[in-house]
Order: C-alpha cells, then sequence, then structure tokens
C-alpha cells in the first residue's frame, strides 16, 4: 500500500482535477532550500568534512531550484494568514536578488505591504517606476522635520537615495541630515556625513561639508581624504597636506588607509605644496609613511625635493639616516652602500646608531652579492653595540648567510659564534636551532645532538622537535618519542608540533592545547537575526546591515548571537563571535566559501583545508582584500596572473568575487602540485615565487622538515609552517582525511 500513494498522487487525473494553488511551487522551492540549509548548517557545526561537502551539493541544487522558481513560478492572488510569513520572506529575498518588479508585485498585492517593509516597496517602486514614485511610498519628504525624527534607519537610507534619483537634493539632505541625529548607529552617522559633504561640496557649499566633517568626534578614512581634499579645495593645501601626513604616520591604522592618506598627501607635497612648507616632523613622517607602505622610490624624491635645512644636528643625522634607508629600500644598493659607508666615517655617533649604518652597510653588500664585503660590515655591527638589538640582528643576519654561501661546518661555526651574541628569545632559540641544523647538513649528528642538549632555551617547539628529530636519526626511538612528546605538549599546533604528532603517530585531538575548547557542537540552538538587518542588507545599506549583525553576533543571548553568526557567514563574513565563543574552534577556523572552494577542491585535485589554509593566511577569509601590491581577493592574485590563468583578460575588479578568485587560484596551486608534489614547496612557491623554490630544491632536492627549516626568507619559511599547521588543524576540526 505505501507504494500506492506516491504512484496515485502524481496520477495526471488528479493533477489535472487539482491544479497545485498558484505560488506554490515557490513555496515547496524555498522550503527544500531551507531544508538544505539547515542541514548543512547542522553539518558545519557538528558534522566532518565529507558530511558538509554532501550537505553543499544539496544546498547548491536546492537553492538552484528556489532561484529558478523565484524567476519564474506564478505568484499567488491571495495569501493564507498562515503562510504570510513565508511569503515576506520570499518578497525579502527577491528585493535582496534585485527582482524588484516581482518583490513589489507582492507586497502591493497579497501581502498588503508590511510597515517594516515599507521601504522595500518603496525602492522597488522607485526602481521598476519613478524615483517619485518611491517616495511616495514613504511619504517623503514629511510636512515637518519632526516628524521624520521617528523614521528607521532604512526609510531614511531609501529616502535619501531615491530623493538623489530624483534631482531633490533638498529632501535627499533632510534625510541625511536625520540620520545625523546622535542616537543613530555610527555606521549610519558616517554615511550620512560623508554623502552629505559631497553632496554640499558639488552644490558649491564647500565651507559647509567641511564643517559637517570637522565635528565628527571621529572619521573614517573616506571621511579623512574628502576632509582634506575640501581643505585643499578652499585654497589650504599645506594644511590638508599636514592633516593626511598625520594620518599616514599611524602605524596603529590599517595600511590600505595609510597607503591613501600618504599617496594623497605626496601628490600634494609635488604640485601645489611647497617641499619646504611643511614642519621637518611632518615631512619626515610622511616620508617614513612612504617607506612603510611600499613606496621609498617617492620618499627620496620628496626628500631630495625639500631645500629647507634641518632644524639642528640630531635632524640632519635623522634626515641623513633616512636617505641611507630609502636607498637601499628603493634598491639602489650602489648608492646606498655608499651612503652608508660616507655616514661611518663621521663624527662619531652614540654605539646603537653606528651599529645600525653598519647593518645597513652589511645588507646593501649583501644584496649586490658581495659576500666578503658584507660579512665584515656584519662583524662590525655586531661588535659596535654588544649589548643591543641590532648587534643581535646583525650576528643573526651574518650567520644566515653563512648558511646560504659556506660549507655546513663553516655555517654551524659561524652559527656558533652567534649565539655569544644573541641573548634575547626567541632568536636565541632561532640560532641554537641552526647551528643544530648545520651540524646535520654536516653529518654531524652527535655535535647536533650536542647544541640542542640542555642547559638552554627551548622556548617554543622547535628546540624540543629537533631533538627528537635528532634522536630519531640516531636509533634512539624512546628519546625521540619523548621529545617529540615535548614538543607538541610546548606548542601543538606549531608546525614543529604538528609534526611531532606525525613522527611520533600520537593521536590527533583538535582540542589540544586549547582547554575548555570544543570542536564541534552537540545542539546549537539558533534564532533568526533581527529582521531590520535583513531590510537594511536588502535596501542596500550594507555596511549598517553588518554592523547590527556584528553587535548581535558579540552581544545578544546564545542563540540570538548564533543566528547573526550564521546570517554574516552567509554574508561572507567570517569568525565574528561573543567573547566566550573564542574557544569554538569551528568559528575559528570556518569552512569559508564552501561553495566555491569545493568545487574548486575537485576540479584541481586538491584538499579543501589546504585551499582554507592559504585562504586564511592570504586574506583572513576577505573577498575584498588587497595588497599593498595590488594583489586582489580571497587567494591574493594579481590581474595578469589571473588572466594568464584564465587564458583571458580578467579585469581587476572581478577579482573580489570569491568564485573567480578561488577557481584561478586553485588552478595555479595545481600547477605548481604538479612541479613540485609535497604541499610544503607548493606553498613557498605561492608566497616566495617558483624560481626561488627551484634554486631551494636544487640545493637540497629532499623535501622534509629541514628543508622547511632552509627556507632563506623568513616570511616564507614563516608561511610555510603556519599553512602547513592550519591544514592540520582543519582536518582535525573537521575529522577530515590528512592532505598529502
Amino acid at each position: 500500500m505505501l507504494l500506492l500513494v506516491p504512484l496515485f498522487l502524481s496520477s495526471p487525473a488528479l493533477a489535472a482535477k487539482r491544479p497545485p494553488r498558484p505560488g506554490n511551487a515557490i513555496l515547496e522551492a524555498k522550503a527544500a532550500r531551507d531544508s538544505a540549509r539547515a542541514a548543512w548548517t547542522r553539518e558545519r557545526w557538528s558534522g566532518t568534512l565529507a558530511g558538509l561537502r554532501r550537505a553543499q551539493e544539496r544546498l547548491d541544487a536546492a537553492s538552484d531550484r528556489y532561484r529558478a522558481a523565484l524567476r519564474e513560478a506564478p505568484l499567488p492572488a491571495t495569501i493564507p494568514a498562515r503562510e504570510r510569513e513565508a511569503w515576506g520572506e520570499v518578497a525579502l529575498e527577491l528585493a535582496e536578488s534585485g527582482v524588484w518588479g516581482r518583490s513589489l508585485e507582492l507586497l502591493r498585492g497579497p501581502l498588503r505591504s508590511p510597515p517594516a517593509f515599507r521601504p522595500i516597496e518603496a525602492l522597488a517602486a522607485g526602481t521598476t517606476r519613478t524615483p517619485k514614485a518611491g517616495l511616495d511610498v514613504l511619504p517623503w519628504p514629511p510636512e515637518r522635520v519632526s516628524q521624520g525624527r521617528g523614521a528607521d534607519e532604512a526609510t531614511l537610507y531609501v529616502a535619501a537615495q531615491l530623493s538623489d534619483s530624483a534631482a531633490l537634493s533638498p529632501s535627499a539632505r533632510t534625510a541625511r541630515w536625520l540620520l545625523l541625529d546622535e542616537g543613530r548607529p555610527a555606521t549610519a552617522r558616517s554615511w550620512a556625513r560623508l554623502t552629505l559633504a559631497r553632496s554640499l561640496s558639488r552644490a558649491g557649499e564647500t565651507l559647509l561639508a567641511k564643517e559637517i566633517l570637522a565635528r565628527a568626534r571621529s572619521r573614517t578614512s573616506q571621511e579623512n581624504l574628502l576632509f582634506a581634499d575640501l581643505t585643499a579645495s578652499l585654497g589650504d593645501t599645506v594644511a590638508a597636506a599636514h592633516q593626511l601626513s598625520v594620518i599616514a604616520a599611524r602605524s596603529d591604522l590599517p595600511t590600505a588607509d595609510r597607503y591613501a592618506a600618504a599617496m594623497r598627501a605626496a601628490g600634494w607635497a609635488q604640485g601645489a605644496v611647497t617641499p619646504d612648507s611643511m614642519s621637518d616632523r611632518e615631512w619626515m613622517g610622511l616620508l617614513r609613511a612612504l617607506n612603510d607602505v611600499g613606496e621609498p622610490s617617492l620618499a627620496l624624491r620628496l626628500l631630495e625635493a625639500r631645500r629647507k635645512p634641518a632644524p639642528d644636528a640630531a635632524a640632519a643625522a635623522e634626515r641623513e639616516d633616512l636617505r641611507a634607508l630609502l636607498l637601499y629600500r628603493a634598491r639602489r644598493y650602489e648608492k646606498a652602500a655608499a651612503e652608508y659607508r660616507r655616514l661611518l666615517t663621521r663624527a662619531k655617533r652614540p654605539a646603537p646608531s653606528r651599529a645600525d649604518l653598519a647593518l645597513g652597510l652589511a645588507r646593501s653588500l649583501r644584496a649586490m652579492r658581495q659576500f666578503k664585503a658584507s660579512d665584515s660590515a656584519f662583524v662590525l655591527a655586531a661588535g659596535m653595540d654588544s649589548a643591543g638589538t641590532v648587534a643581535e640582528t646583525a650576528a643573526w643576519e651574518r650567520s644566515r648567510e653563512w648558511e646560504d654561501q659556506k660549507p655546513p661546518v663553516d655555517a654551524a661555526l659561524v652559527l656558533r659564534w652567534a649565539r655569544g651574541r644573541v641573548r634575547t628569545e626567541p632568536l636565541a632559540s632561532t640560532v641554537r636551532l641552526h647551528e643544530a641544523i648545520a651540524w646535520i647538513r654536516a653529518d654531524s649528528l652527535a655535535r647536533a645532538d650536542s647544541a640542542l642538549a640542555p642547559p638552554g632555551p627551548e622556548g617554543d617547539a622547535r628546540i624540543p622537535f629537533w631533538r627528537g628529530w635528532v634522536a630519531s636519526a640516531l636509533g634512539d626511538t624512546a628519546r625521540a618519542r619523548a621529545s617529540y612528546r615535548r614538543a607538541w605538549e610546548a606548542d601543538p599546533w606549531s608546525y614543529e608540533g604538528v609534526r611531532a604528532r606525525e613522527l611520533s603517530s600520537v593521536r590527533v585531538d583538535a582540542t589540544q592545547g586549547v582547554p575548555g575548547s570544543r570542536s564541534r557542537h552537540g545542539v546549537r540552538h539558533a534564532q533568526p537575526p533581527p529582521p531590520q538587518a535583513r531590510i537594511l542588507n536588502a535596501v542596500g545599506f550594507h555596511d549598517l546591515s553588518l554592523e547590527t549583525l556584528r553587535a548581535c553576533a558579540m552581544g545578544e543571548s546564545e542563540a540570538r548571537a548564533n543566528g547573526c553568526i550564521d546570517q554574516l557567514e552567509d554574508e561572507g563574513i567570517f569568525r565574528v563571535g561573543r567573547a566566550d565563543q573564542t574557544l569554538d574552534l569551528r568559528l575559528r577556523f570556518p569552512p569559508a566559501f564552501a561553495g566555491a572552494v569545493f568545487r574548486a577542491s575537485d576540479k584541481e585535485s586538491l584538499s579543501a583545508p589546504f585551499l582554507w589554509s592559504i585562504m586564511r593566511l592570504e586574506s583572513g577569509y576577505n573577498p575584498g582584500a588587497r595588497s599593498r601590491a595590488g594583489a586582489l581577493g580571497l587567494l591574493q592574485l594579481m590581474s595578469p596572473t589571473a588572466s594568464r590563468l584564465a587564458g583571458r583578460t580578467v579585469p581587476v575588479d572581478s577579482l573580489t568575487d570569491p568564485v573567480l578568485n578561488v577557481e584561478l587560484g586553485a588552478r595555479y596551486l595545481r600547477r605548481l602540485a604538479r612541479e613540485f608534489g609535497d604541499l610544503r614547496p607548493v606553498a613557498a612557491a605561492y608566497n616566495g615565487g617558483e624560481d626561488a623554490v627551484r634554486r631551494w630544491i636544487a640545493a637540497h632536492p629532499r623535501i622534509d622538515d629541514l628543508w622547511v627549516e632552509l627556507i632563506p626568507y623568513r616570511e616564507t619559511r614563516d608561511y610555510v609552517k603556519q599553512t602547513y599547521a592550519a591544514m592540520r588543524r582543519y582536518e582535525a576540526v573537521y575529522d577530515a582525511t590528512p592532505s598529502r
């Protein structure tokens, strides 16, 4: 009998007699999508990687069917009371998808425009008909300004946008003025200030525009740039350059903000501002900022354009030192070396200052591949300030050069020399470790064992790990196992801690080293996020929507916060949660952009945890991330590289699309994997370049822990270790098969 039920229900005769009510196809598709999403969420927080992959495939298929139904299936003429909430979500999702006509049809028809949805109806009417039609829905402008004070942020945002489109400047300004009220969220006030100031500036009211920005307690980067532009447009370019030079010199600000401020100030400094109009302190701050953000050549040009003498001897010395540094950073090594030599022959300076000059000379000579001369300069720097950190740095850099240039025994002896001059942890452990590695390369395991033996600082997992490695090579299995255990107990999720577990076959526990943490949720309650956040998102006020969700995720009850975390992840924002959730490993290691990652993983035969580990370091899961060099997106691709991978021109802006970025980044990683095999040189090539990795493999063909430790670029060496450890953490958290 059970088999007859579906056959009976699917009979054509019954279908002809009882046609489905219009609109049911949409609700059925929505229910299937919601069920698939719930299953995906369970796997995301409680399941395995394999289960998450299956859930993602189901969710992708259900979402495609639902999107098709939203576009094509008929809308109902009437809606029963029990279905109103579901159809309200449909109207919202139509608006979020930009299908304004059908959203408006629902809202004005069977839903009869719920008051909370008024901003969506207004924007839908303004988009599909005329801006004035949308304003009439609100209605806007109010007869009296006081009547508009009760309007929510979504209403005022839509009113401002539609008024702009209708060329109703007073109406648009009214909406923005109301958003400036102190009781409004900070993001709303910032948007209102910025857009109102721009509008006033275009209308010729520059003083008023500047005054609005000047009254702000704090300003965003965009507001600061506009404030400086307004100051310059009023004829005070010097003051504008001053404003931005202060911002550019702030090391606590994001590099992108500093870069924008420094470049704008530098532009004025080369044009309207005379080189000598700024104070020496401001000028030097701007030059250092340009150097910090990767523009040393521009900083050098500005420095050499200054004719005003330094106010005192200390300032003159500071200016000379900066010129030498900028020459070096601009890769003008011969001139840098000559400048450092000249400064070293000048009148005596304090020992730390002279040591710093000698270190600069050594680095310049090293860049010119003059090993003997650079070695002498490193020795000079190390001897000039034996108690200072510059001397320690010089001793370490000298020994690293010997590792690359000399036989292992010679390198080991110089590293032992360096050990006597390095006292600061963790550098002391690093030098000690590299002496041992030099002895390993010299086939002298006994001396390596001696270099690693107590007494001496262990610091982290590295020393006990290499003790275990040497003990294993000497055939002392018991001592190797004990040393490996100390390594993973010291720092279980460092590269050395991970490798110690792997080499000693210790069972992996995702929560090891993080007491009280959890790697999965048995039961996870989640309530829907605030409706206003979705309405703000639907009408285009994305920044305020995200601010609302972030505040909810950080400050609401756990169930409500969980719902907001899930919504943020749907928006591509990860690792945001309440303070007591920082121990949640699933929050810290999210399956970001899982659909794009799984598809790229399958197509390119790469593990998803490996792709996530690269993404984690490259962009922090931010699809809009941009490096100083211009690399973009989740996997930080340059436009020329992306175009070569795609076989066509890839516009720069398209690299912020997560799907395209992951697809092309995975394609590049697969090419590297075909050549290098092991994922560690693959990660090294992704960070440090293919040619460099080919040189390192030619010098040391066997890819193992020794090869990783001998990577000469510290940034690349750390990158390889961090991606490897993160990959293993992902595998542990999501019960995935380890990658090779």
